[in-house]
């Protein structure tokens, strides 16, 4: 019987080059996509918070008071609905910008700030219209009075859930790029709502942890 012979053909140097070259391109191409989205996550952060310290202080120049903290919040808009709750007057935001309260004053700022159309999204139709605006790395914007244990006593505008990346960039381009000083100042997220009223701001952004992001607005 005649045998025969199967040879098996293996991949020349020029066929491996070429799926080396393919591999690098998705690789690169993978790369480039995660870089671009979080570049549009930094950008739109940074425009979020210009956007709402502008709106913060044309309702004060407007009317004459804190949002949230209004006391004339009610007779000023009275048809809106749920309806807005008034503030006391205090000159100072009571709960935590992270509250889960709906009717404190840190949440009705922004049912204020809705009902005198300079926010005008982030709203479904089963949302009270005191809900926060979301960030875009999963967390929210929100107002509060004082952070960080007396670090700020006025107004501040905080962000949370933020990647180190992404604080030390934010703090970098608007402020002094330092976590414990300037108008921008940080501690790690620890998730509990409340926290970043006496936490301990930290030296520098790194590690995988995720940050909370306190700016003085005044």
């Amino acid at each position: 019987m005649q045998r025969r012979t199967q040879t098996r053909r293996g991949f020349t140097l020029v066929e491996l080059s070429i799926v080396l070259v393919i591999i690098g391109l998705i690789i690169g191409g993978v790369l480039t996509g995660q870089q671009i989205i979080e570049h549009a996550r930094l950008t739109n952060s940074l425009n979020a918070i210009q956007a709402y310290q502008a709106q913060l202080q044309t309702y004060q120049q407007n009317f004459g008071a804190l949002p949230g903290d209004d006391p004339n919040a009610l007779a000023r808009f009275p048809n809106v609905t749920p309806a807005v709750v008034s503030g006391d007057g205090s000159g100072a935001l009571s709960g935590a910008f992270d509250t889960t309260t709906a009717t404190a004053e840190t949440r009705q700022l922004w049912a204020h700030l809705r009902a005198a159309g300079l926010v005008k999204n982030q709203l479904a139709a089963s949302n009270s219209t005191a809900v926060q605006p979301p960030n875009p790395f999963g967390g929210i914007f929100g107002f509060q009075t004082g952070a960080f244990n007396s670090a700020f006593t006025t107004t501040v505008l905080c962000l949370n859930n933020i990647p180190a990346a992404a604080a030390q960039a934010i703090d970098t381009q608007l402020d002094d790029g330092a976590p414990n000083a300037g108008t921008i100042q940080a501690m790690v997220d620890s998730g509990t709502a409340g926290a970043a009223t006496n936490g301990t701001v930290v030296t520098s952004y790194g590690g995988a942890q995720a940050y909370i992001l306190c700016i003085r607005t005044n």
